[in-house]
Formats: structure tokens, C-alpha cells, sequence
């Protein structure tokens, strides 16, 4: 190692370097994130009061619905809520969802008293946090990852959550643990620590930090981890790792409930070969009066510790597949659609009357490819996929950007071609999200180069106004006015929020 090295280790220690100055210039935090997170106040039980980051997204259509289970994610040491954005957004779309970052990570206030940071008080804490909220149905289930896996193993416990617990999702949980070593960490001044962590990055994205959590060589991916490694408070780790204590066998055994263990092939921090695999060797010599309902065991190959990041939507899918089928049918978006026709409400709308009275689509915009459409509805005899085919024979694609189920079939479309592009409402959408956006509607005309684009949230003006005047602007090298003015023609009054039409002459008129 040259001089450099631990020169740049040394300046780490005060400053950032430019890198990661831009990286930390965005919190990392995806706009569902943004929208649904607040700050709340806890009291644990020794009198300390803690100031933390929540995160709660009720089922929009849990009323409707039999009461279904709460999902609660707890993220792991040096973590924080944000690494589960990809499921949150996968299950709240049939389940009320709930998430806090831990006393010191994440954007929660980092507690100088080291009791806060003690295992009993975390679980308190999340015990807490969970009763707190009357609308969160009585039961829940667990989705944990790296540590958080233990507490949720403890909070499953009959002290705590017992039968309330029906399922828990134990994402690269570390079981077989040495705590020896822990006893020394209340005698490492915060200042060598850092020593220690910021040799720990040298090298940045291709640093032993970055290569120890994630595999991919994708650069968002590894900027993604990159951000989460800066972010984490030293003094914050120390004492929780401190506080750490591992569940034991028996405490493993006393699960009643379906229990996933969800590894990644090349896990440094919590290899499966020796972490899920002990966990599996205590049940397969567990009584059948002890032994959960179903315990299951999936190792995803050539991916990290840090697995949310690195191959999100197969997390997504393996988790959602094993709780409709052990956990309860009911959390699964088929099971939910089914229930809800037989009511005859599988097409029902949110604020149906407003909604009839908007314009079903506007003129075609401009010097562009758009229109700008309100959502269809299955069964509306005016607004409906079929037809729209019909009164518009110019459309050869249609880009829902709402981020709910559609209240009609895509299939039913025999010419238009359906896009799904999730985003959320009433925030502006992110630079990423437009860049995203731009490079779909590209394909799109690549496909039918004389085509035209439907574009539709729930009503087709502020965010499809939104992400059709960045495209004009961007793409099209049509001025930010004039972008909105013709955007406002076809589709009066335009765009309705000024806090949209203030974050279009932020980007583009500064």
C-alpha cells in the first residue's frame, strides 16, 4: 500500500472526497420513502426519550377488505429503513406496511446513553412503536434483515409479540455468532473506529467496503451501498453492536410461526452455509409440538449480503410467493382482486365523482407525442379500454404512472400496448424517475415511430403534466413556458400544483 493510501485514509477522517461528496448530496431515499416517512417521539420503558424515522403505508383498500395482517420490516446493524423501498412497494399494494430506522440509523437521533442501544430496549422499542398505531390490525408479520433477524426472532417471542406473530421473512440472518470480541468495543474511542473505517473505503466503489456487501459491479448498485456505508454513525454502531445479543437455539425453536430463511450465495457477513444452515440443523431435530408451521430455506446465487439493493425484484418475489402460500392467502394481490369482484368492487375508483366529471383525454399536445388521459375504468361505459382503442386510433401506447392496480384490465387492449411506470403522488417526481421516464417513452416510439402515448395517473394532470413537460423540455428542446403552455392547451388548466410547476423552473430555468 503506497503513501497515498493512507494519505487519502487520513484526509477521510475530516473530509469527504468528491465521490462521496456527490454521493451524499441525495439521501438516497426513492419518493414512496419520502412521502410516507415522518419523525415520532418513543419513551422506552427506562424514562429515555428517542426521536425516530417512521415509515407507514396503510392498504388503500384495507377497509374494504377482512382484516389482514400487518407487515413490519426491521432493518439490520448499520442499516436503515430505506434498503426495504423495494418492498415496501411491492407489498403495500395488499398489505398495510410499517418500518422505522433504529435509534442512531438512518436519519433516527443518535442517543448518547448506551442502555438505549441494549437488546431489550430496541425490542421495546419496536413492541412500541408497533402498538401504537390503532390502525395496524392486531397480527403481523416480520420481515428482517442481518440483525434485525434476531430481534425479530426475540419479538416473535411469548414476552413480547407470541401468537400476533404469523410469519417471519429472516433475510441473511446471522445465527451462529461470536460475542466474545463485543466486550471490547465500549473501549474503542470513536475516533480510531473511524480509522479503521475510513482504510475500510479506500478505493470507493471497488473498496473492501463495497466488495464485502454487494456483488454486482453495477456502478448504481455499488453507489447505492456506498451511501449506506457513509451514512452509518459510528458511535450509533459501536453501541449497538455492543448491545447485541444473539438468539440462542432455544429461542429459534420457540417459533410457532412460518419461518423463511432467505440467504444470498456469497454472503461475507453471514455466509448461509454456516448461518442458515445451523438454523436448519435446530429444527430438523425439533419435536412436532415445537417446530414451526412450515420452515423454508432459499439461497439466492452470485449476490451479496446486501441482497435488497442488489437483486430487489426476486426478493420480492420469493418472500411474496412464501407468504401467500404459508403465511396467510389473503396478503396476495390475486386473492385480494378475486374478493373484491365478488363484492362487486374489483373496479371501484377513489373519489369516483370527481373523477367523472374530468375530461377523458386531451387533444394530442403540441409538437409531441402525448396525451395526457385520465385512468380507465373496466367497466365505465364512456372510459373504458376498449373504448379508447375506438375514439383514439392514433394511440399505440399507453405509460400508467399511478402507483396502484389499474382499475381496469390491461389485457383487454387489443392495438395499445400497456406500460406499468410506478411513481407517487403529490411529490414530485425524482430526476431518476424522469431519465427513467424519457428512456421509456423512447422504446415506445422506436417501436411506432408515428405513434402516439397515452400518459395517465388518476386524473392526467400534475404528475402526467409533470413528466410530459420534462420529456418536451429535455427531449424535445421546447421551452420550460412554452412546454407548459401547450401542455395546459390540450389539457386545461394544466398543471394544478405550483409546487410542480416551481420544481420544473428549479430544474430547468436556474
Amino acid at each position: 500500500m503506497t503513501k497515498r493510501y493512507y494519505w487519502d485514509a487520513l484526509k477521510g477522517l475530516f473530509w469527504w472526497n468528491s465521490e462521496e461528496e456527490g454521493i451524499l448530496a441525495s439521501s438516497g431515499d426513492s419518493s414512496l420513502v419520502k412521502k410516507f416517512s415522518n419523525r415520532e417521539r418513543v419513551v422506552l420503558e427506562n424514562g429515555v426519550e428517542v426521536w425516530v424515522r417512521t415509515f407507514f403505508l396503510r392498504h388503500h383498500k384495507a377497509h374494504k377488505l377482512p382484516e389482514l395482517p400487518t407487515v413490519v420490516f426491521i432493518h439490520g446493524l448499520g442499516g436503515q429503513l430505506n434498503q426495504f423501498e423495494h418492498l415496501f412497494d411491492y407489498f403495500s399494494h395488499f398489505a398495510t406496511v410499517l418500518s422505522l430506522d433504529l435509534p442512531g440509523h438512518g436519519q433516527s437521533d443518535c442517543v448518547t446513553d448506551w442502555d438505549v442501544y441494549a437488546q431489550h430496549n430496541l425490542l421495546d422499542l419496536l413492541l412500541k412503536f408497533i402498538n401504537s398505531r390503532e390502525e395496524v390490525a392486531k397480527d403481523v408479520v416480520l420481515v428482517a434483515h442481518s440483525m434485525g433477524s434476531v430481534l425479530a426472532t426475540k419479538l416473535a417471542g411469548k414476552d413480547y409479540l407470541g401468537d400476533r406473530c404469523k410469519g417471519i421473512i429472516a433475510i441473511c440472518p446471522p445465527v451462529v455468532v461470536d460475542v466474545k470480541s463485543k466486550s471490547i468495543l465500549p473501549y474503542i474511542p470513536e475516533f480510531v473506529f473511524n480509522i479503521f473505517r475510513s482504510l475500510d473505503r479506500q478505493g470507493g466503489l471497488e473498496s473492501k467496503s463495497i466488495r464485502r456487501m454487494v456483488v454486482s459491479s453495477d456502478p448504481a448498485v455499488r453507489k447505492r451501498q456506498l451511501r449506506c456505508n457513509l451514512q452509518v454513525n459510528t458511535a450509533a454502531w459501536l453501541r449497538t453492536a455492543y448491545g447485541f445479543v444473539p438468539a440462542s437455539e432455544d429461542e429459534w425453536k420457540a417459533i410457532h410461526c412460518p419461518l423463511y430463511l432467505l440467504g444470498a450465495e456469497k454472503d461475507e457477513v453471514t455466509p448461509p452455509d454456516k448461518h442458515i444452515s445451523a438454523a436448519l440443523s435446530y429444527f430438523a431435530s425439533t419435536s412436532g409440538d415445537t417446530c414451526p408451521d412450515a420452515v423454508e430455506s432459499t439461497v439466492v446465487p452470485d449476490v451479496g449480503h446486501s441482497i435488497m439493493i442488489e437483486k430487489p425484484q426476486i426478493v420480492c418475489g420469493l418472500i411474496g410467493d412464501f407468504v401467500t402460500r404459508k403465511v396467510d392467502q389473503k396478503l396476495s394481490l390475486a386473492w385480494q382482486l378475486g374478493f373484491l369482484a365478488s363484492k362487486k368492487d374489483k373496479w371501484s375508483l377513489k373519489n369516483e365523482s370527481k373523477w367523472k366529471l374530468v375530461q377523458p383525454a386531451s387533444d394530442r399536445i403540441e409538437s409531441s407525442p402525448f396525451r395526457a388521459i385520465k385512468t380507465l375504468r373496466q367497466d365505465d361505459p364512456v372510459h373504458n379500454p376498449t373504448a379508447l382503442e375506438t375514439n383514439y386510433p392514433d394511440l399505440s401506447h399507453i405509460i400508467d404512472i399511478s402507483r396502484e392496480t389499474p382499475p381496469y384490465e390491461p389485457l383487454t387492449f387489443k392495438r395499445i400496448r400497456y406500460h406499468k411506470f410506478p411513481t407517487v403522488s403529490k411529490i414530485p417526481p425524482t430526476e431518476s424517475e424522469v431519465d427513467q421516464f424519457i428512456q421509456l417513452v423512447d422504446k415506445c416510439l422506436a417501436q411506432t415511430p408515428d405513434g402516439v402515448i397515452a400518459v395517465h395517473c388518476h386524473y392526467g394532470f400534475n404528475r402526467t403534466g409533470f413528466f410530459i413537460v420534462c420529456y418536451m423540455i429535455q427531449k424535445l428542446k421546447i421551452g420550460i413556458k412554452d412546454s407548459l403552455d401547450r401542455f395546459a392547451k390540450a389539457r386545461p388548466p394544466g398543471i394544478k400544483h405550483i409546487h410542480f410547476r416551481d420544481e420544473l423552473y428549479v430544474r430547468y430555468d436556474l
